[in-house]
């Protein structure tokens, strides 16, 4: 997976309120460019009428979310969009859904209309738009009188059931935690209106043969063996689909149980969201779900469209993540080939490699085994890599879920446990260590964080690893539910500052405004600005892609991680001087890019210097350098959010030399 290739690159807006701007990439952990909370409930259609499937995504996180194939119908590509259901969000959470999303021209007008099921019923957003531009708006009434029967916790799906041309509605009922039905039985609603203006009434005759499936019930229709009517696929809180074949007819439906029709399909996530439909292009369905964890499974057609045989396909929506929830990041080179590998910890106690296969400038990620995956370390562990013992090698120290520490002595790859170093440390629950010279003495401290804020404790070495409480040292730092912090001289001034996630999703940076044998601690958030973490941010930084700047690899609660570029400010940036006569223009940095991207260009010689971006015409439509410029390279970051996408050239010039390069901005 070559880093941050074009076609998957996903790069969100980044506004630079201070000296610091990330600009998140997808791709890094997501190479097929899609992201998932947990739970997550897949959902295709084409809302943009070019002809192939754009992907929409349930999860039990606060939205729905919408990825646009900028690929084809045959090959897709997807990018998230943001904007798309922007609208339905932009005035809170309070009235919205997230879980269930449906997709159904329910007013016949040649468009698809927003159903989205989930804790506070269905919620409907009809489409005034058309079928290559949506317009919603939301129907607060439309479906009371069916929310008052399925509970709190029902999945829509549609389909013409009794062959009178208009959408009929079936709901699995899940667990309704706020009440309703009884987990796993299906209830269905007939249209008694008409293809133009629906009406739903009760009517489970068109379920006869569909029994209880146990808890939870999440149902998916499709013509599967192409006689012309629907047939029904059932996910559910357990490790199997099951499948009811229609023997009756499009007009009178009769079910029958056929489960060997989606074999064989893995038994390992005990939780699917079903999903049918022809990704590929080839005519026939193909079969994607959703999983407990987030992580969606895609099983391509190798049949035909009247006798589907089903074949895992990895290549689509590969997620870099780990095998369960509570991500944490550690970032070193442990293998010793000069690129940067992690670790993490997760709520099971293991330790969970990620070893870069890319090189110091193109990482590329690979979870895999190692001599410590088999170490236990508790329960949300949290492993950081520290050379405790200077011998030149990574050690391990991990805090876990009662509040310890374990230490584990690397020699030469053989990890040793070694139990009396913080024998006596503890800070009640959720340790989580972070190590760095505070003091300039040469031996590592130690600030560990805990569950409870007031638990938050720095520890003084003596030179000798015996780690003593030092609360002067904390003078500044207000603690935080579940603190994961992380050391880092993110303004390069040669001491440490610090960041700390909480369990909330939150990250505070307090910036060492003292000296490198005195910190003092100033908190600065907008360090941070823009990113987002719903639950659990645990941050490691470290410089990816060789600029000199620390970018950010963020585990989450959910066990996924989001990558940050740090990108150069608003500003012109100058670094250390130039080879004389040197003249270079690089590529800019995301390419595609939507709106930000960075550029670094280098002058071998003081003197006239300008850089201006032209659309395709010719036609000059920002200049973002012009005037004197000593010899050095110099980054800048572009903010091309007034612009439409499109192909733009952008060309540095300083006396009779000369550069144009291509960039390609892509909304």
């Amino acid at each position: 997976m070559p880093y941050l290739r074009s076609l998957l690159l996903t790069a969100l807006c980044a506004t630079s309120l201070t000296a610091q701007s990330w600009i998140k990439i997808d791709s890094v952990f997501s190479p097929f460019g899609v992201t998932a909370e947990n739970f997550s409930t897949p959902e295709y259609c084409d809302l943009d009428g070019d002809g192939d499937l754009d992907l929409i995504v349930g999860s039990t996180g606060n939205r729905i979310e919408y990825f646009k194939n900028i690929g084809n119908k045959t090959s897709p590509v997807f990018r998230k969009d943001t904007t798309m259901f922007s609208f339905i969000y932009e005035n809170g959470y309070q009235f919205t859904n997230s879980n269930y999303p449906a997709l159904a021209d329910l007013d016949n007008d040649n468009d698809y209309d927003l159903i989205i099921g989930g804790f506070t019923g269905l919620h409907l957003y009809w489409n005034l738009g058309d079928s290559t531009t949506v317009d919603w708006l939301r129907d607060s009434t439309f479906f009371d009188g069916v929310n008052s029967q399925i509970g709190s916790d029902a999945e829509p799906a549609f389909a013409d059931l009794d062959g009178d041309g208009d959408l009929d509605l079936v709901c699995g009922i899940g667990e309704s935690l706020l009440g309703g039905p009884t987990p796993g039985i299906f209830l269905a609603f007939r249209n008694v209106g008409n293809p133009a203006s629906p009406l739903y009434a009760a009517d489970n005759t068109l379920i006869i043969g569909i029994p209880d499936v146990g808890l939870n019930a999440y149902p998916a229709f499709y013509d599967l063996d192409n006689d012309g009517d629907q047939d029904l696929v059932i996910g559910r809180d357990l490790q199997s689909l099951l499948v009811y074949k229609n023997t009756g007819t499009a007009a009178v439906p009769a079910w029958t149980s056929t489960n060997g029709l989606v074999s064989p399909v893995e038994v390992t996530t005990y939780w699917k969201n079903p999903v049918l439909s022809d990704l590929d292009g080839d005519g026939d369905p193909d079969l994607t779900y959703g999983t407990s964890d987030g992580t969606i499974k895609y099983y391509r057609n190798i049949g035909t469209a009247s006798s589907p045989t089903f074949q895992v396909y990895t290549a689509f929506f590969q997620m870099i993540r780990t095998d369960g929830n509570a991500a944490n990041v550690s970032i070193a080179d442990f293998d010793k080939d000069k690129d940067l590998d992690f670790i993490s910890g997760d709520w099971l106690g293991g330790i969970q490699y990620f070893r870069n296969d890319g090189d110091s400038i193109h990482p590329n990620f690979i979870r895999t085994t190692s001599s410590f995956t088999s170490l236990d370390a508790g329960s949300y562990s949290t492993p950081v890599f520290v050379d405790i013992d200077k011998d030149g090698d990574q050690d391990i120290v991990s805090g876990e879920l009662l509040g310890t520490l374990r230490l584990w002595i690397n020699n030469n790859g053989t990890f040793a446990a070694n139990t009396t170093m913080f024998a006596g440390i503890d800070c009640g629950y959720r340790s989580a260590p972070a190590f760095t010279d505070i003091d300039n003495d040469g031996d590592l401290d130690m600030l560990l964080g805990s569950e409870e804020s007031a638990q938050l404790k720095f520890y003084k070495n003596n030179g000798a690893n015996v780690f003593t409480p030092n609360d002067t040292l904390l003078a500044g730092i207000s603690g935080t539910y579940v603190a994961y912090p992380t050391f880092i001289d993110l303004d390069k001034d040669g001491d440490m500052d610090l960041a700390v996630g909480g369990g909330f999703g939150d990250l505070f940076y307090y910036e060492n405004t003292g000296t490198k044998t005195t910190p003092v601690w100033t908190r600065n958030d907008a360090r941070m600005y823009p990113v987002e973490v719903r639950q659990g941010a645990a941050a490691g930084f470290a410089d990816f892609d060789g600029d000199g700047r620390s970018d950010m690899i963020i585990g989450q609660y959910n066990g996924n991680f989001s990558f940050y570029k740090n990108a150069a400010p608003a500003s012109v940036r100058h670094h250390a001087a130039a080879a004389p006569g040197q003249f270079l223009l690089e590529q800019n940095y995301p390419n595609p890019f939507n709106p930000s991207t960075a550029i670094r260009f280098t002058l071998g010689a003081d003197g006239e210097a300008s850089l201006t971006v032209y659309d395709l015409l010719g036609r000059s439509v920002a200049t973002l350098v012009n005037g004197h410029y000593s010899a050095g390279s110099y980054d800048i970051q572009w903010n091309a959010s007034g612009l439409p996408s499109g192909l733009y050239l952008y060309r540095l010039q300083s006396g009779s030399q000369s550069i144009t390069k291509r960039m390609l901005l892509l909304k």
